[in-house]
């Protein structure tokens, strides 16, 4: 199975309507965690934490109650973006860390 065949089915999202954004995401998620850990990974077959990893952050994306909208006020108009992912989304990250030596 093709990670982004198993990715989609991890984040519970239908494969075929978000193809175009799983092409662009994918790889610069996957790029995202090399660096966070500092690390090397498989892209056809990157560990299982990397896989929650990619899965979860996707669903985050994609869901449409979110939307990365932190807070909004009908008054005026007044919106606020949360662009950062949560903890509980790159806590899967944290085995594959590897120390840098400067």
């Amino acid at each position: 199975m093709a990670l982004k065949e198993t990715i989609a089915k991890m984040a519970e999202i239908d494969e075929k309507k978000h193809s175009d954004y799983l092409d662009i995401m994918l790889p610069l998620l996957l790029e995202f965690a090399e660096e966070k850990c500092n690390n090397q990974f498989d892209e056809s077959n990157p560990p299982s934490g990397v896989k929650l990893f990619l899965s979860e952050t996707i669903a985050y994306k994609l869901d449409g109650k979110r939307k990365g909208i932190k807070s909004r006020s009908m008054g005026s108009v007044s919106y606020s973006y949360d662009t950062d992912l949560p903890d509980k989304v790159i806590k899967h990250l944290k085995p594959y860390k590897k120390v840098r030596t400067v």
